[in-house]
């Protein structure tokens, strides 16, 4: 997969603190109506609904055009239930996917959105998986990294309420991420990229030899702009009212955020782009 050119638009805030005082990583979305990126981050998405080779066979079995295929029953549309909150749901978890893989350089399978049952189907399990082996051959070590993302969206919403809704689910227990493993190995099989699988099976045998894992969590809003206070001297950008025991990570897991102006019309234009 290669490294899509949106990613040029996330520029790094330094500085970003919890009201808890914990650090935060932390992006703002900065971008512009280029059609050349817009387009690219287009077919990018789609892409994780559908392969070019899929799409293909798909419409010439059905004798009907790609843009016909894929708004009859691939990219959800804007005036369908539920239509939006696909949208923004999966454009989130994408980019944080794309942050994980091309600035983190970890290996983030795509397998979520691919063979959906329906336009608007949210899958169950953990939003985004990585992970990085310490070893080049991939030989199974203790210093292997997996990381798991829940991601939640409010592309229409000028608040940070998301991270905390993103940090809870983060929480929860390893049970759920053995499930999410183990379909996530299976899918990668049906979908024949049987390297991918063959690492994720290392993952599911951390009794075996263990590895480091870190639960994270991360929000995308449309909030524009965080305010900075100066604190004994230092100037630092506070996302307010994140408060409580309850609402930290377990060890040194990170939490990000992403933020810009208008990101549910910025989904919005791409989409639409998507079936093109």
């Amino acid at each position: 997969m290669d490294k899509p050119s949106y990613l040029t638009w996330l520029i790094a805030e330094e500085n970003v603190i919890l009201d808890n005082g914990e650090p935060i990583v932390c992006y703002r979305l900065d971008y512009v109506d280029d059609d050349v990126i817009l387009d690219n981050w287009a077919l990018h998405i789609r892409r994780h609904y559908i392969s070019d080779e899929e799409l293909s066979d798909s419409c010439k079995s059905l004798n009907l055009s790609e843009e016909e295929y894929l708004r009859q029953n691939v990219i959800p549309q804007r005036g369908e239930r539920l239509g939006a909150t696909a949208r923004s749901n999966v454009i989130s978890e994408v980019l944080f996917s794309d942050l994980l893989e091309f600035v983190y350089g970890l290996e983030v399978p795509r397998y979520r959105q691919d063979n959906m049952s329906g336009k608007t189907v949210s899958e169950h399990g953990t939003d985004v998986i990585g992970y990085k082996f310490y070893h080049p051959d991939k030989t199974p070590d203790e210093r292997d990294y997996l990381i798991t993302v829940e991601v939640k969206a409010g592309l229409t919403q000028k608040s940070t309420d998301v991270i905390e809704k993103a940090v809870v689910d983060a929480n929860k227990d390893e049970f759920r991420l053995a499930q999410s493993l183990d379909f996530m190995r299976r899918k990668l099989k049906r979908m024949d990229q049987l390297d991918a699988a063959k690492d994720v099976l290392r993952f599911q045998k951390k009794a075996d030899i263990d590895y480091r894992l870190d639960k994270c969590a991360a929000g995308m809003s449309s909030l524009t702009e965080i305010r900075e206070l100066e604190i004994n001297g230092k100037k630092s950008k506070i996302i307010p009212e994140i408060v409580g025991d309850e609402l930290r990570l377990k060890g040194d897991a990170s939490i990000y955020y992403v933020h810009g102006k208008q990101l549910m019309q910025l989904a919005h234009k791409i989409y639409d782009r998507c079936v093109r």
